[in-house]
């Protein structure tokens, strides 16, 4: 292996690292683990991610170095992208660039940090024993059909937004595109989507996709007969049975395509964070299966701002999302609603007219109940750099949009989920 060739393998393994860092699965097939040594270690994917985080920890330039510097954008790009998993929406926006110039700028960070941990963990010498193996314990699946695939689903699960929908809506959606293929085969739908429904958040195409291929398969595994879905809310989430009942005992003409559905269903609502069991039968009920879907548990926001129509603003931008609004025009009166309610963010106006809201946020910052929440300063003041260096943990210049404010208190939720782990 050349040393061109072996640095080339080399990012495209670290790409696939960077793009798995939370999947344990993934990492512990990384050849990266090799390369590093890890073997031995108790839990190498751990390691292995340890690694990769204080590469990028290393890129953080000085205090000295310019804001506007290519190496701050490189590190923040990083960052944001794999350790804080920022959608590349979500990042193109804050970073005022489009999606299509922020994939070229993330091919040019991931090269940087290829770099530097090339020469930090001295890879050369390293990468060349191993490709002389005879074991060749050094492997890459860039060519195979599955890789292509997993490769597919990974843009999908970084380029597709997060939204938030109720299950009945979804199964109509489901149903509609479905209904040429059941209708061809003569098979009818039981389902009662009467009633309330609880919502689910996340990538709703995502698992829109994962149901319609179940459904497919299940029509094409019983022509002429029935599917039976059920529905039930469970404290894990949403349980969603379904059965297929065919006329006769079923022959599918091509069982290997109806197996890639089932199993690409499977794959899909893993990736939504739900569970798919599929079991195939004979005779007259030739599929089961049961889908576990996680659902939106609602977190209070708690917006303190003296004027009333922000604060009826932002109610109607939370409202059908997966956030509860509580509102307050008076420092005092937050914290005691914070005590009611127990906000996971809040949100905070610094033009108050009887308060320095500075003061607000250290008191904030300082307050038994409020101290571990995260506080987005919202502002028609230019100040991010002191928000934030006051302890705020995100910064909104007004005036704001439904799509930035979500955005901003989806990225909150996530880093704080990721720190309560």
């Amino acid at each position: 292996m050349t040393r061109s060739t072996a640095k080339e393998y080399f990012l495209a393994e670290l790409r696939r690292s960077l793009q798995h860092l939370y999947d344990p699965t993934m990492l512990r097939r990384s050849p990266l683990i090799v390369l590093f040594g890890l073997e031995a270690q108790t839990n190498p994917h751990t390691a292995l991610r340890r690694i990769l985080v204080e590469g990028i920890q290393a890129l953080k330039p000085s205090s000295e170095v310019p804001l506007y510097a290519n190496s701050w954008r490189v590190y923040h790009i990083l960052l944001n992208r794999y350790v804080e998993h920022f959608s590349q929406q979500t990042l193109a926006a804050n970073l005022g660039l489009s999606v299509r110039q922020l994939r070229r700028q993330e091919r040019l960070a991931e090269e940087v940090l290829a770099d530097y941990l090339w020469h930090r963990h001295s890879l050369e010498p390293i990468m060349q024993r191993l490709s002389h193996s005879s074991d060749e314990p050094l492997r890459s699946g860039d060519d195979s059909e599955e890789s292509y695939q997993e490769e597919e689903l990974e843009w999908l699960r970084q380029s597709l937004p997060d939204g938030i929908a109720n299950t009945g809506e979804v199964i109509e959606v489901v149903l509609r595109i479905a209904d040429p293929l059941i209708r061809s085969l003569d098979v009818k739908v039981e389902c009662d989507l009467a009633g309330d429904h609880p919502l689910l958040t996340g990538q709703i195409r995502i698992m829109e996709q994962g149901l319609l291929n179940l459904i497919s398969a299940a029509a094409q595994l019983a022509p002429g007969g029935n599917i039976h879905l059920t529905f039930a809310t469970r404290p894990e989430g949403l349980c969603i049975q379904l059965q297929a009942t065919a006329a006769s005992p079923a022959h599918p003409t091509d069982s290997s395509a109806i197996t890639a559905q089932l199993e690409m269903a499977m794959k899909l609502v893993g990736m939504f964070g739900g569970q798919c069991e599929v079991t195939r039968g004979e005779m007259h009920c030739p599929l089961t299966a049961r889908v576990l879907l996680p659902t939106a548990a609602q977190a209070t926001v708690l917006a303190i701002d003296d004027n009333a129509d922000t604060l009826r603003l932002f109610d109607r931008y939370l409202s059908g999302s997966c956030y509860r609004f509580v509102g307050a025009r008076e420092p005092e009166q937050a914290l005691a609603l914070a005590e009611k309610s127990t906000p996971r963010i809040i949100l905070l106006d610094i033009m108050l007219p009887n308060t320095d809201g500075w003061d607000v946020l250290g008191r904030l910052r300082e307050h038994p109940r409020t101290q571990h929440v995260p506080i987005i300063v919202c502002t028609i003041l230019p100040q991010e750099q002191l928000a934030l260096m006051l302890g705020a943990a995100a910064f909104l210049h007004k005036p704001v949009s439904r799509e930035q404010l979500l955005a901003v208190l989806d990225q909150q939720l996530k880093a704080s989920e990721r720190m309560s782990k």
